[in-house]
């Protein structure tokens, strides 16, 4: 069997789950949570990330599922998992149990402090490109099944690559299920890739808890206090772009929130002064 067929065959014969992008770094050392202080490397992970999310996101769109959002802690363990699979003999390390014997799952269970209700890995090799590893997975029955699953709220991507491995580059997608209730539930950390205006909480809703959250920022600004976001948490923010974020991009987004709840029918530009 060539290498190729043999990777098609290894990938089509591995449970669906989330997948996880990276560059050559150790495991457990990339920091994808606070992007003033990433390297350089680290910002390319981070776009790869971005890209696989978009990506999987764009299928789950055309049967009608809910977006994923994701953690920047989910995407440094899948990092974690993506250099895991690299190392050798392939044929015990490329699958869904890690180095030392225990469940893939077991990195989540040690380093994540919010309890999941489902959890799933996808794990791939040998492409470069994160457009064509969500088409490769999504051409496994398997794995693409695990994509569209609905009771999947958050992805975490990860990618690693090292040119003296079998297949040299490796990615794997950690797909958790988070509830409260019957709602999934949001996180500080939270982000969403190109999140739209006056999320700031990246829930793919925008309600009263945004425009706390934009209140919570500005009260801490306007006192002096450093306050640490989230990548693109200011673009939504600044609801009226004015350059400042402050009581009257909340007021806007309080008012278009009592109007949807109201009549279901609003948009946010319309509550725009």
């Amino acid at each position: 069997m060539t290498k190729k067929n043999r990777l098609a065959a290894i990938l089509l014969a591995c449970c669906a789950t989330i997948c996880s992008l990276g560059a050559t770094v150790q495991a457990g050392a990339v920091n994808l949570s606070d992007e003033a202080t990433m390297t350089d490397e680290e910002k390319e992970i981070k776009k790869l990330c971005d890209t696989v999310i978009n990506c999987t996101n764009a299928e789950r769109a055309k049967e009608g599922l809910p977006e994923l959002a994701t953690l920047p802690v989910l995407n440094e363990l899948a990092c974690v998992r993506a250099e895991e699979i690299s190392r050798t003999p392939t044929e015990t390390y490329f699958s869904h149990t890690r180095p030392d014997g225990s469940s893939c799952f077991s990195l989540l269970k040690s380093n994540m402090e919010f309890k999941y209700a489902k959890v799933g890995e996808n794990i791939a090799g040998g492409n470069d490109d994160p457009a064509s590893t969500v088409e490769q997975w999504m051409n496994s029955p398997a794995h693409r099944e695990n994509i569209m699953k609905d009771a999947y709220t958050h992805i975490g991507i990860g990618y690693y690559h090292d040119p003296n491995t079998e297949y040299e580059y490796y990615w794997t997608m950690y797909l958790v299920g988070f509830y409260s209730g019957t709602e999934p539930r949001v996180f500080p950390e939270q982000y969403i890739p190109g999140r739209s205006l006056g999320d700031v909480d990246g829930s793919c809703a925008v309600n009263s808890n945004d425009a706390k959250q934009i209140l919570h920022y500005a009260a801490s600004r306007a006192a002096g206090v450093e306050i640490k976001v989230v990548s693109g948490f200011e673009d939504a923010a600044d609801v009226n772009s004015d350059g400042i974020i402050d009581a009257r991009d909340a007021s806007i987004i309080l008012a278009y929130s009592a109007a949807a709840g109201a009549n279901g029918k609003a948009n946010l530009e319309d509550f725009i002064w």
